[in-house]
């Protein structure tokens, strides 16, 4: 009988005692909400530190980076239209014309400067003008390397399908036919005229983007190259991860450019880009982070000129307010 009743009050205790267990760790039914940005991106620098910040985990455990690469500008606006993905590194042209086609995106920073070159194997090429009768190659057509590589020429009285060819490649394609010899003149993007330079002993810079932009608008402004974009949809939805984003990018940035050899070893990991090669052209990449809204005086004049070019290089009209994103 007493075995019997110890046995009761032990099971009464234990039942006590899961109750309490119970009651003092509640189950929390609540999650704190994870964010999923899936970004369009070229190999390219301006990719460069959205690796670092997967590498670092900078936007934390609750935003997801996930990166899906374009190589040529009809992926990336295929990209812009298929409600998968949200943000995008993209040409400043390109920007352009998607936001005046009406289409759902904002200009949250512009990230590359510069960065485009005019790299040629002749001795001869002195000046635009000397490229009469040449067949030059350009990549990604419609981007900026491409309409102001015909903007200089025609501005120096070459006209394009007439005194000279464009043929389109890519700027890896047009870097190893330079190195071989086998193409006379072209025109790309760093670390990729790095790696022609050092391949080619004959091969130099003839004309730098950049240079060629001072004269036009004066010493103290810099050519406008590419930035990244973002659906307006996202950004009213996740308008603090949006601000955490465009913060840790630039703090990205920044450590890359103090840092190149890491910028080496992400082109390297990530690209199949030689690391020497990307440590090397870091003072040529162009790499410099500005707000979109704090962008839109440099832009607005990158754009006019475009414009009075030919107005459908950015899509018949300069970007208005609309298209520039401010985290202020």
């Amino acid at each position: 009988m007493k075995k019997k009743f110890l046995t009761i009050c032990l099971c009464m205790l234990s039942l006590a005692v899961v109750g309490c267990s119970s009651k003092s760790t509640p189950v929390d039914k609540t999650e704190t909400k994870k964010t999923s940005i899936n970004l369009g991106v070229p190999k390219a620098p301006p990719a460069l530190p959205i690796l670092q910040m997967i590498e670092t985990g900078a936007m934390g455990d609750n935003v997801e980076l996930n990166l899906d690469y374009w190589n040529s500008p009809e992926q990336l606006i295929a990209m812009t239209q298929d409600n998968k993905h949200d943000m995008f590194a993209l040409p400043l042209t390109v920007g352009a014309k998607l936001h005046n086609k009406g289409i759902d995106i904002k200009l949250t920073n512009v990230n590359t400067w510069g960065v485009v070159y005019f790299v040629t194997t002749d001795k001869n090429i002195k000046e635009w003008s000397d490229l009469k009768g040449k067949t030059i190659y350009v990549p990604l057509k419609s981007s900026p390397a491409d309409i102001f590589a015909q903007y200089f020429l025609e501005k120096n009285g070459v006209k394009v399908g007439k005194d000279v060819e464009i043929k389109y490649s890519t700027p890896s394609e047009i870097t190893q036919l330079l190195k071989a010899g086998k193409i006379e003149h072209g025109v790309s993007l760093e670390p990729q005229v790095t790696n022609a330079l050092a391949g080619n002993k004959n091969a130099r810079i003839a004309f730098s983007y950049d240079t060629e932009w001072k004269k036009l608008m004066g010493e103290d402004k810099n050519f406008p190259n590419a930035g990244i974009g973002a659906t307006t949809t996202f950004i009213k939805e996740n308008e603090d991860v949006m601000k955490k984003f465009e913060k840790e990018y630039e703090k990205a940035l920044n450590y890359l450019i103090e840092n190149p050899e890491v910028a080496g070893e992400l082109g390297q990991k990530h690209f199949g880009l030689n690391k020497e090669i990307v440590i090397k052209s870091m003072p040529r990449l162009g790499l410099m982070y500005k707000n979109g809204k704090d962008s839109k005086e440099s832009l607005d004049d990158f754009y006019k000129l475009l414009f009075e070019f030919n107005p459908s290089t950015i899509g018949g009209n300069v970007p208005n307010e609309e298209f520039y994103y401010s985290t202020k």
